[in-house]
Parts: structure tokens; C-alpha cells; sequence
């Protein structure tokens, strides 16, 4: 990654702290994608071996966006200064993060492991002040302080007795995935989102599938049911969901962006609630209020008019 110059912090500093009406489209197509994955990605998880469905769930995508990158005429080369960013965005954002995310979904249940994941606007948050000189306003860190609050208390519902290995898992994912949205940050401006995102799953996505031929013996047939959780994986959550991600970051803040997906949550465990027949508590409740005032925080203020004064 590159040093900013003086242009870039000066850009960094003008650059809008809330998001558009057309972001907040994108945001919410993002927030359901994101959403269902989490039970899907352990539906798959439980009968495709982690390694070799998360490394080829990344690849896959990632080929396929290049090609589409390079059939609208973008050159696929990186230009030298922005390549450790690349590198760095692929090895946080999926070699690390994506194997993280299943192995946690493993040990604890998938909206417990969305909860842990979302921690990663705190990371971000972190992260992004000295690295990317982000200023945070006073609405950020009232949108920080109600998002982790919300995700707690989620967590004191479903933690059970003790800390669950899932959970410390789930951690370091979130704080993986903050690296990687800083390092993606730093170069968003250089790199189409396209090329940054198709670069970042093939980068990410071989380390992957090379652990995974340790796997091979454990490969055999699936289920249809799997099957269909691997494939929305690799396009819903990974080629559409991180390309709308990697846009959204193109035109605001990180942290703006990391404190837009704390919904995610929210949706994964309404899903449960719709598909698993989970029973919503009074905690759960008051829980999704407080993700749904931090998401409020970047959501666009309406314009006012103001009428014109006699004289003036």
C-alpha cells in the first residue's frame, strides 16, 4: 500500500460521511445477501470440505469477474504501487476471513457466528484512524457504540455456558475481514472495483485450494441442498455481494461502510427465526433497535429548503 498524499488526504477528508440514496439501495441488496449466507455457508460447510468449498467458492467468482472485466475492455494489469494493497485485501479479506467464517460455523451456530463477524466495524474503526486518517464524527461513534451493543447482547443470548472456540474464531475472522476492507480502502481509488474484487478472490481463493488437496479423500457426493448453498456462496455472497461492497467503499469512508453492514446480523437471525422457527426474546428485540440506529447513523439526512427571507 502507498502513502497518501496530501491530494488523497484532502479527498479523504471531503469524502461524503453518509451514504447516498442510491448506496443505501446497494446497501440493503448487500445487508440480504449477506444475510442469508450465513445459514447456507453452513449448510455447505457440513457436507463439502471447508478448505476446498471456500477456496473454490473465491476462484470461481473471482475468474469470472476478470473476465468480465476484460470483455468491457478494462486492462486486467495492476498498476506496481497498488499491488501489495491488492495482495493484502486477498489474503485478509478471503484466504484468512472465508476459512475462519466456516471453521467458527462449525463450533457455534451460523447468526452466532454472524454476530462475532460483525465485530469487524470496531477493528475497522481502529484500524482506519491512523492508517487512513479517517476522521469519525460524533454520529460514528454513536452508530459504534449502539452496533457493538446490539451484537453483545446478541452474544449473551446464544454464548451458552463459557466462550465457545467458535467464537475466538469468529473474532480473529473479524478482525482479518477489518484488514482487508482497510487495505481495499487504500487502494479503491486506483483500482476498478471489478478488477480489485476479481483480483482479490483469485489472490485469496489459491492458497485456499491448494490446502485443500489434503481434503480430496474427503470429497464425495452431496446433497442438492449443499450443493445450492456452495453455488449462492460463490455468486450471491462473494461475486455480487463483495462487488457491491468494494463499490460502497469506493464512495465513502471505511468506517461508514463496516458500520452500513451491521444489519447483517439482524438478517441472518431473522432468517432462523423464519426458516428455524427460533423464538425471538425481549433482548433479541431491543438488540436489533440498537443494529438499526447504528444503521441509521450513515443513512442520508432529507434535504430542506429554506425559504428565502423578503430582501435578501
Amino acid at each position: 500500500m502507498t502513502g497518501p498524499t496530501s491530494s488523497a488526504v484532502a479527498a479523504r477528508h471531503s469524502a461524503p460521511t453518509r451514504l447516498s440514496a442510491r448506496a443505501l439501495v446497494l446497501l440493503v441488496f448487500i445487508v440480504l445477501l449477506w444475510g442469508a449466507s450465513y445459514p447456507t455457508m453452513k449448510a455447505a460447510a457440513l457436507e463439502i470440505p471447508i478448505l476446498t468449498f471456500r477456496g473454490w467458492a473465491a476462484v470461481v467468482p473471482g475468474l469470472v469477474l476478470l473476465a468480465l472485466a476484460r470483455a468491457s475492455g478494462h486492462p486486467l494489469r495492476v498498476p506496481r504501487a497498488y499491488r501489495l494493497g491488492v495482495i493484502l485485501t486477498g489474503f485478509f479479506t478471503v484466504t484468512l476471513t472465508h476459512a475462519l467464517t466456516n471453521f467458527s460455523t462449525l463450533y457455534i451456530a451460523a447468526g452466532q457466528t454472524s454476530i462475532m463477524i460483525y465485530t469487524m466495524p470496531l477493528w475497522a474503526f481502529i484500524i482506519g484512524i491512523p492508517v487512513l486518517g479517517e476522521r469519525p464524527t460524533s454520529g460514528h461513534w454513536v452508530g459504534l457504540a449502539l452496533g457493538t451493543g446490539g451484537m453483545a447482547l446478541l452474544w449473551l443470548q446464544t454464548s451458552g455456558d463459557g466462550i465457545s472456540p467458535g467464537v475466538l474464531i469468529g473474532l480473529a475472522a473479524a478482525v482479518s475481514w477489518a484488514c482487508g476492507t482497510i487495505a481495499a480502502k487504500s487502494v479503491s481509488g486506483h483500482v476498478p472495483p471489478l478488477i480489485l474484487t476479481g483480483w482479490m478472490f483469485v489472490i485469496g481463493g489459491i492458497p485456499l485450494c491448494l490446502m485443500g488437496l489434503a481434503e480430496i479423500d474427503r470429497i464425495g457426493p452431496v446433497s442438492p441442498v449443499a450443493l445450492l448453498s456452495a453455488l449462492f456462496v460463490a455468486f450471491g455472497c462473494n461475486l455480487v455481494g463483495f462487488l457491491g461492497f468494494f463499490v460502497l467503499i469506493k464512495q465513502v469512508p471505511a468506517l461508514v461502510a463496516s458500520l452500513s453492514v451491521l444489519a447483517v446480523p439482524g438478517v441472518a437471525f431473522a432468517g432462523g427465526l423464519v426458516m428455524l422457527g427460533e423464538a425471538m426474546t425481549v433482548l433479541d428485540a431491543l438488540a436489533f433497535a440498537m443494529l438499526v440506529g447504528a444503521l441509521i447513523t450513515v443513512m442520508p439526512r432529507p434535504a430542506t429548503k429554506r425559504r428565502a427571507r423578503p430582501g435578501s
